[in-house]
This record gives structure tokens, sequence and C-alpha cells, in this order.
């Protein structure tokens, strides 16, 4: 039985390869069932190995992800793409859950592998009896089993797991080809008609795919690409009550608008790129797959197919009409086995092409959907032009907070301490009880006023984060708070004193945020320091469901670290839990 179970495993080998082609054709549930039947074939031979082989094994998929939910708008988001129905969210979860799970690599190479080792082990237990068995179920354990792999294991397991992303990558270099065609084809008729205000919906779908593109060089490949497109120049309102998008006045703002996308879409040196990549991506995909169809052919032909013309000569023992299936497979009875050490080098030559192939994908993706450099310096003056006007509002609205303060509170008690000793003064003489009253009131008085003063201070910069820095101000802040907050920090030196401030008040949000409205239970934050870069990291176990967008104190924080080329990234899915990851470049002391 486990022989004969070995044999259907390049078939399910197979199977769970072309498994994302049959999604992206449009059968995604067709596609994730195929996955799930591969999968439970091979949790049967982990059943199998524990009642048979008397070494059972526990199944180590990854939690399959939760299905997508809407947002307040009843929009699906995924990454940085929001979609109307839940359909292409839903498919892209569980294909970042199948390619990203370890097991994934684990069940290829058992499949592949097993073919071989199956037979052997299980023709060889007929003579050799429990024993054999045994060993077969140590051996499926160290393919299937959660156990440490050694250093050739985690070779094949990543050469398999880039086999597979490599493969979920063709078909997205046909779709890819089929949309570059298509914008082509509506950018020539758009232009043609005169409908020239429709470019900017064409092009938007090639900016779906490139971003799509983008992400999965970076998860995959490793070589992370940057996205950088023009932003839209909103319509200015003239005086006479007319749009102006450019050169041109418009009537209405909804046409300035239109006009507004279409001229970006025009003028944005990313808009050719990310077109000359869709039409290219199909015929670079296939140049890169080419060595690994001619070597996975060789490898099939030089492994399986001796097994396969050993069944023909079975079948062929019984007569008409299994003399039909030996047939076709008699011509290559005398050769098949010397085939098999030049298929043993073939596969491994597979795993190793898979990953460098994967990578070269990567660096192409990068080669024209990476912002040029004019492009990065472009962006880099508007975002200096934002965090200036930003930290010069952000100053002006802190000079009169204090002024504010100040008059408020301070200088207001002072001018009632200076009536109460001048009418302390003046009862001196002919009233000493009342004076000595007064004094006593006036005395009270400077120790609120010391106190509102202290307090105001420690808005401005804390005295602690002055004399101890950012680490000790924030487990000050966490030895204060009723919710217990965990502080772990590696920072081995001191931050710029205006950079210490800034991730102080940004981490005092976050914290504040999570206590406020996430109806946290826990925190956690960790402060690291990986030149040049300081890196906070704020956790809670609260409902989760935050965004940016929303507004609020993660746009001030935003702001805030923006002055200093930080950035914020937030993950918060609904019920949580949300991560807060603060980033900011600087030195240390």
């Amino acid at each position: 039985m486990l022989a004969l179970l070995a044999l259907p495993g390049p078939l399910l080998f197979t199977a769970y390869t072309l498994a994302p082609f049959v999604s992206m054709l449009g059968i995604p549930a067709l596609g994730e069932r195929v996955v799930a039947w591969c999968r439970g074939a091979i949790d049967l031979t982990r059943r199998l190995s524990g009642d048979w082989c008397e070494t059972p094994i526990a199944s180590s998929y990854l939690p399959a992800p939760s299905e997508p939910q809407p947002d307040a708008e009843g929009w699906y988001r995924h990454d940085r793409m929001v979609y109307r129905t839940p359909r292409v969210p839903r498919y892209l979860r569980r294909v970042e859950w199948v390619s990203e799970d370890p097991a994934t690599g684990q069940d290829l190479s058992w499949l592949l592998l097993n073919t071989v080792v199956g037979p052997v082990l299980g023709l060889l237990a007929v003579i050799g009896g429990q024993p054999v068995l045994r060993l077969y179920g140590r051996w499926t354990r160290s393919r299937l089993g959660q156990v440490a792999p050694r250093g050739w294991q985690l070779w094949v397991n990543g050469g398999l797991r880039a086999l597979w992303q490599f493969a979920l990558l063709v078909p997205l270099a046909v779709l890819n080809l089929l949309g570059g065609v298509l914008v082509v084809v509506l950018f020539m008729l758009a232009h043609v008609l005169g409908l020239h205000l429709w470019w900017p919906w064409c092009n938007a779908l090639a900016q779906r795919l490139a971003g799509l593109g983008r992400r999965l060089a970076g998860k995959w490949s490793g070589i992370p690409v940057e996205e950088l497109y023009q932003p839209l120049v909103e319509p200015v309102p003239t005086a006479d009550g007319l749009y102006r998008a450019g050169r041109e006045l418009k009537s209405s703002p909804r046409a300035a608008l239109l006009r507004a996308r279409y001229r970006r879409a025009m003028t944005d040196p990313a808009t050719g790129r990310d077109l000359l990549w869709l039409l290219g991506d199909g015929p670079v995909t296939a140049l890169l797959l080419a060595p690994i169809a001619v070597l996975g052919w060789v490898f099939l032909w030089g492994l399986w197919i001796p097994f396969w013309v050993w069944v023909g000569r079975l079948f062929a023992e019984f007569g008409s009409p299994w003399e039909q299936v030996w047939a076709p497979a008699k011509w290559l009875a005398d050769t098949s086995l010397l085939g098999m050490p030049l298929g043993l080098l073939s596969g491994a030559g597979v795993l190793a092409l898979a990953p460098l192939l994967l990578r070269l994908h990567g660096r192409w993706t990068k080669l024209l959907l990476a912002p040029t450099e004019s492009a990065e310096l472009a962006q880099r003056v508007r975002r200096l032009a934002e965090t200036r006007a930003d930290a010069t509002e952000a100053e002006d609205a802190q000079l009169r907070r204090i002024e504010r303060d100040l008059h408020d509170g301070p200088q207001a008690r002072l001018v009632a301490l200076g009536l109460k000793l001048s009418a302390a003064e003046q009862l001196m003489d002919h009233d000493p009880v009342r004076a000595k009253e007064l004094l006593g009131e006036t005395k009270a008085d400077s120790g609120l006023a010391l106190a509102e003063l202290r307090a105001l201070v420690r808005g401005i910069r804390p005295p602690v984060l002055t004399e101890r820095g950012l680490v000790d101000a924030v487990r000050a802040v966490a030895l204060d708070l009723v919710v217990p907050i965990e502080v772990e920090a590696d920072v081995p030196g001191r931050c710029p004193s205006a950079i210490e401030t800034a991730a102080y008040f940004a981490t005092l949000e976050l914290i504040t945020n999570a206590i406020k409205h996430s109806g946290a239970e826990s925190i956690r934050v960790e402060l690291r320091y990986a030149d040049p870069v300081l890196r906070v990291v704020v956790t809670d176990d609260g409902r989760g469901g935050a965004s940016p967008e929303s507004g609020g104190g993660l746009t001030g924080i935003l702001r805030r670290i923006g002055t200093f080329d930080g950035t914020l990234q937030l993950s918060s899915p609904p019920g949580g839990p949300t991560a807060a990851t603060m980033e900011i470049p600087c030195a240390l002391s």
C-alpha cells in the first residue's frame, strides 16, 4: 500500500504547483480545493505513518487567514490596495498563506523524493517487516514532521519554495501581458475617439498590476521595490469662478479634476515604465523559466519514467489490452535507468536555479518599476516642503499653546500673588493677624504656581528626558499608568535632543491611543537602534481597527516624526492586535 501510494507523487506535485494557475484563470475556489486535496493526501500519509509505522506525525500547516472584512466605506483592503468585493483580497491572502508556509516546501520535496524512497522501502517491508516500516516512518517524519531541518533540508525546502513562488509568477506574467496589451489598445482608442479623459482609468489598471508585481518582488525575491507616482495637483479656483488645471480653465471642479488626472497620467514617467514592465514581464519570465523547464524535463525523464516503465511491464504481463499501455514506453526500457543519475543532477540544478532566477526576476522588476533618481529627488523636495510647513505650523501652535497656558495659569497666579502681598503690606500695621493669613495663602499660591510651571515644562520637554534620555523617560511613563506596560530597550547612546523629544511624544501618543481607543489591557514598547535608524514598536492587545487615514493622533505622529524623515507603519486588523512601528533616521552620541 505504501509503495502504491508513493507512485502518484509526481501527479500530486504537478497539481500542487498548477493550483495557482487554476485560481488565476478565474476559478479561485477550484485552486484552493486542489491544494486542499494535495494536503489531504499528504495528511493521509501522516496518519498511516502513525498507524502502520509506529511514528505519529503532527500536521504543521499554518492556520488559514481570516476572511477579508470591509472598512467603514465598504471597501476591502489588501496591502495598499482596496477592492470593491472580497474575492481578490481573499485569493491573494490564500496565495500568500500557502506560498509563505514552510510546510509547502516540505510537502513538495516529500512528493518528489517519496516517489523513489516510498516504493523501495515499501517493497523491502514485504521482506523486512516492521523494522523497515519504522524506517519508513522515520523517513516520513524527517520530511513532514515538525523537526528542526538540517542544512541540506533547508536548501531543498528553500529551492522548492522558490520554485513554487516562481510558478505563481507565471500566470501573473500572462495576466500582465494581457493587461499591457489591453492598456495599449484602450490608450489608442481613447485618443483616436477623442475620449482622452478615459486614460486615467486605463492607467489605474496598469498601476494596480505593477503594484502587485512590486509587492511580490519584495516578499519573494528579497528585493524591495519602492512605489512612487507623481501626486495629483488639485484644481485651483480662480477669482472669476473657474478652476485651473495646469494651463487650462474649467467651469466645474469635476472637469478640472478629470483634466488634472489626465495630465498626471500623461506626464508621470512611472506610467511608461509600468506599461513597459507589463509588456515585457511575460517574455522575461518565459526566458527565466526556460532553463527550469529543460532541467525539469530531464529530471522527469531520468527519475520518474523508470517507475512508469516498470508499471507498464507489470501491466503487459496481463496481455491484451494492457500491451497497449506498455507499447508507448517500450523504447525507454533499455535506456531509462541510465538516465537516473542525470535526472538527480537535473533535480539538484532546478533547486539551485529557482532561488537565483527568482532574484533575477526581482532585479528585473526593480530595474523598471523602481523610481528614478530624478523622481526620488522630486519626492524628496516635496517631502521637505511638506515637513517644513508642518514643522512651522507645529512650532507656531506650540508657541500659542505655551503663551495661552502661561497667560491662563502661572501669570494669573503671579498677579494674584502680587495683589495679596500688597494687601498684606497694608494690613501689617493695624491687622497683623489678617496680614499673616494672607501671607500663608500667598505661600500656598506660590507652590501652585510653581507646580503649574513644572507641568508646563514637562509638556515642552520632561526633565527626565533631558537628564536620563528616551528609554528612561518611556519607563517613567510606564510606571505612572495603570495599564501594565512592558518596556524593552536596546539603545546604546543618546539621540539628538529634537529627535528624542519627537520620539518620546509620539510614543506617548501611541500608548494613549491604545488605552483610550483600543481598550488594551497590556502594552509592549520596544526601542531598538540599528545604525542609523531608531526603531520604536508599540504593540497592544486591543480591539484593533486603527488607521492613519482616520486622522487624529496618528496624523499628528506622522507630522511630528515626518520632520526628521521618520516613517510610521501600522498593522491593526479588526480584533487586534495592533502594532505600530516608528523609524527615525539618526545618529547616537
